[in-house]
């Protein structure tokens, strides 16, 4: 008998402690809800054109460099009160969104979260993603207008919760206007403005909160940098320079201090020409002589597609646009790359080109001709 009140009186005990932390929690729950109590701060590797606030209850402050600020809050919170008003507020989740930044594509995609998006400013064709066609091709993603006229009046009745921009958005200053006198909700893709490759990949993160697949976007990041980290970087003493011609006859060559220069010093190349602008990213223009001057003894030469219409497969192509690049002594000896058209659209996958390139400039068999991002002119 004795026992039977023992253990009645250690069950009354235990439920009296379990009611008492299950309103622990729920107070604790509520006392976050609809405030914003600073939990810690999202660990960047390499990207630089953005932060993570981390607040308790789930609430996340997401700032991009140029001071733009956005606060997710979780589904079924509170969204709280006397926010600043420059701060954007998109409340979780986020089902309907408006995908105008080919960079992004790639790694929404990569994270499984192309089911949220439904609209976009890039044509059918314009797409190399597999699953971003097939999305539009189901009618699941509808084509809303060209990322600088766009169908306002569409998106007025669609009213996207979300429009995810590349910064191209900002040579248009009249469109981003309009979408704030609709009320529309814009976030600039910042990613192209990353000067190491990794950091234009970490950017899955920022999505990762944004449609709520932070694991996902934290695996695929990892991925890469594993990547990367398991390439053989010892410099192979090999130049390499990238550049693009466009239809008018000038070159473009990218600049030391960008992206694609530390790609190929990631693969175990040399940039060159040796210390071209370091300080800087993106290309400096040049006349197809001066071209000529500065790219004549590169070991290697990486030609970035631009085109959607005519893709080169042969150096003889190469050489028809300009008789000097035959000169060149990487076109002499066979040293010739092309990126794939899809180049602009793999931000996800940056670390596999990176082996792609270590591959062209060391291999000694047939391994190179199975590259994904790469091809060689013949």
């Amino acid at each position: 008998m004795k026992d039977k009140i023992k253990i009645a009186v250690s069950l009354c005990l235990l439920i009296v402690m379990g009611s008492f932390m299950l309103m622990g929690c729920s107070n604790s729950s509520d006392k976050v809800d609809g405030k914003l109590e600073f939990d810690s701060k999202m660990e960047l590797k390499y990207a630089q054109n953005f932060s993570v606030d981390n607040y308790k209850g789930g609430y996340k402050m997401i700032t991009l460099k140029d001071g733009s600020k956005y606060l997710t809050v979780p589904e079924g919170k509170r969204v709280p009160a006397d926010l600043d008003a420059d701060v954007t507020v998109l409340q979780l989740p986020l089902t309907n969104v408006c995908l105008a930044s080919t960079g992004a594509a790639s790694l929404i995609t990569g994270i499984d979260a192309l089911n949220d998006v439904t609209l976009t400013t890039q044509k059918r064709d314009s797409w190399y993603i597999d699953e971003v066609g097939a999305a539009m091709d189901s009618g699941q993603i509808t084509y809303i207008g060209d990322y600088d006229t766009p169908d306002y009046e569409a998106l007025t009745a669609k009213q996207p919760q979300l429009l995810i921009y590349s910064g191209m958005l900002d040579t248009h200053p009249e469109v981003a206007a309009k979408f704030k006198e609709l009320g529309l909700n814009c976030l600039v893709d910042r990613s192209s403005d990353e000067q190491h490759p990794l950091g234009r990949v970490e950017w899955v993160k920022l999505f990762g909160i944004l449609f709520n697949k932070e694991a996902e976007a934290q695996k695929l990041f990892d991925e890469q940098e594993k990547v990367v980290d398991s390439i053989n970087a010892t410099s192979t003493g090999k130049t390499v320079l990238a550049f693009y011609r466009t239809t008018n006859g000038a070159c473009y060559i990218r600049n030391g201090g960008d992206y694609f220069a530390k790609m190929i010093e990631l693969a175990g190349g040399v940039y060159y020409p040796a210390n071209f602008n370091t300080d800087k990213g993106g290309t400096t223009k040049m006349d197809a002589e001066t071209f000529y001057q500065t790219a004549a003894d590169a070991d290697y030469i990486i030609y970035i597609d631009f085109s959607s219409t005519e893709q080169l497969t042969q150096l003889s192509e190469l050489v028809a646009k300009d008789p000097l690049f035959a000169d060149l002594k990487a076109v002499k000896n066979g040293n010739v790359w092309s990126t794939q058209q899809s180049f602009w659209q793999v931000n996800a996958t940056l670390g596999n080109m990176i082996s792609d390139i270590n591959t062209a400039i060391t291999a000694t068999d047939n391994s190179h001709d199975n590259l994904t991002y790469l091809y060689k002119l013949k």
